[in-house]
């Protein structure tokens, strides 16, 4: 699903073990794994489903892009009795044998692997049990159906899933024109495919966690779009770094569009100065204060597109 893990430059270990950190921090603190907001999204999923399939969760053939390794909303729709399938190209740690952890570090490294076992026994056992309890389901990961793969590259076939998703994802790939195309592939004409992506630009673009929640909780140490400017708090994370036309374009092109949503924050922190600065870098102000886009799409004919693309001038095809 992404293009690695990693950012692509060197981090300072200072860095990297503040990273280390704040997401453990995060975790601690329920800000990651908290059951409420993970059952207010699937709630929000799952009237996507019912609005615009015309039918109940239990009925649809889904894919999750980009699951993460605990598939958190891919074993919610198991519980509902979906056909659900997640792919991702980190290793799924929901279990975490021997067995697991060797092929965590054979396929995302060491440090990943690290990470992976430290939330698995210290948090992922517990926030499981909080999120069946609190919906009222069992939690059924034994029947699970996680894949390793690359959404560039999916081995299903035509026409096979009735709603496909992706949840802050699409920023961590490479290439998102790539993912977009087999996204289209595999969507049955009368299916729906729900995108939300973290725009770069964003305050809390960079993905430093110091800038989560910018406006309820404003960073102390790390200024305000330092991602854009001097960069001097790197994440270790691959980030695409695509704006808001770049993404308005490939979906364009390459799926049909029903609905665009945009989300936006940080207005009373973008002050004249830091406008001015990073105006002068070719960014405009949409773009720096919104940080989510969420597209709503349907499957483009791209036969049907393919064979007037043949017409001749007579307007006969060939």
């Amino acid at each position: 699903m992404t293009k690695s893990i990693m950012s692509g430059q060197r981090i300072p270990l200072v860095n990297r073990i503040s990273s280390g950190w704040s997401i453990l921090r995060a975790w601690r603190d329920g800000t990651f794994g908290n059951a409420e907001t993970a059952l207010a999204f699937h709630n929000e999923l799952c009237d996507v489903i019912r609005t615009h399939l015309h039918t109940g969760v239990e009925q649809a053939r889904i894919l999750e892009l980009g699951c993460g390794q605990i598939a958190t909303q891919t074993v919610l729709f198991q519980a509902d009795g979906a056909d659900v399938v997640g792919i991702d190209v980190e290793v799924s740690t929901y279990t975490m044998g021997l067995g697991t952890l060797i092929k965590v570090i054979r396929t995302n490294g060491v440090e990943r692997a690290l990470k992976s076992l430290l939330r698995h026994w210290l948090f992922d056992r517990r926030s499981f049990a909080e999120l069946s309890a609190k919906y009222g389901k069992r939690l059924p990961f034994e029947a699970l159906d996680v894949r390793l793969m690359d959404a560039t590259h999916l081995s299903f076939p035509d026409d096979y899933f009735d709603f496909v998703y992706s949840a802050w994802v699409f920023e961590h790939v490479a290439d998102v024109a790539g993912a977009v195309r087999e996204m289209n592939r595999v969507l049955k004409p009368s299916g729906i495919a729900w995108i939300n992506a973290h725009l770069f630009p964003s305050l809390s673009g960079g993905h430093n966690l110091e800038w989560l929640h910018p406006d309820e909780k404003p960073a102390e140490k790390v200024p305000p779009w330092d991602h854009l400017l001097d960069n001097r708090f790197p994440v270790n994370t691959y980030l695409n770094k695509l704006r808001l036309d770049d993404y308005r374009r490939i979906f364009a092109d390459t799926v049909d569009v029903i609905d665009e949503a945009l989300a936006c924050e940080g207005i009373d922190l973008l002050t004249p100065t830091i406008e001015e600065s990073l105006h002068n870098r070719g960014y405009t102000r949409e773009e720096l204060l919104t940080y989510n886009l969420r597209f709503l799409c349907r499957k483009k004919d791209t036969h049907r597109r393919q064979a007037v693309g043949h017409t001749t001038q007579n307007g006969s095809t060939t």
